[in-house]
């Protein structure tokens, strides 16, 4: 079972403008502690695979101290920064949206319920 839902988040440049991102958020049940982000510009896509529990910290509170980075902008905005060997992305991520998709993997497998099968996984994986 899975939820997923599109969205546009705002890929902030560094001089402080935006543009819009298409962006896919993934869950699947398979993997309880992870959330897949798909991200559409210019006919290119980069997946980032975060934990959902790094997700819902970030709602509240600064979240993250490796790759993957969520804090609290506004009540509204939520600031994303994926970091990789070459580039820091900023990305303004509306906060009520991802707030709806995290309730949805939440009545989907609620947090503190998760299980790993490892041998679904790979057989997935694997397919």
């Amino acid at each position: 079972m899975r939820v997923a839902s599109r969205t546009v988040f705002d890929f902030v440049r560094p001089n402080g403008s935006t543009a819009p991102v298409e962006t896919e958020l993934l869950y699947r049940s398979e993997d309880p502690f992870a959330v897949t982000m798909r991200f559409s510009a210019g006919g290119s896509v980069a997946t980032w695979i975060v934990g959902r529990d790094l997700l819902v910290e970030g709602m509240s509170t600064r979240s993250g101290d490796g790759d993957v980075r969520l804090r609290p902008h506004s009540s509204r905005v939520l600031v994303l920064e994926l970091v990789s060997d070459r580039h820091m992305t900023v990305f303004r991520v509306p906060a009520r949206t991802l707030r709806k998709f995290l309730d949805a993997t939440d009545r989907l497998v609620p947090r503190g319920t998760e299980r790993f099968d490892a041998d679904a996984f790979l057989s997935t994986v694997l397919r």
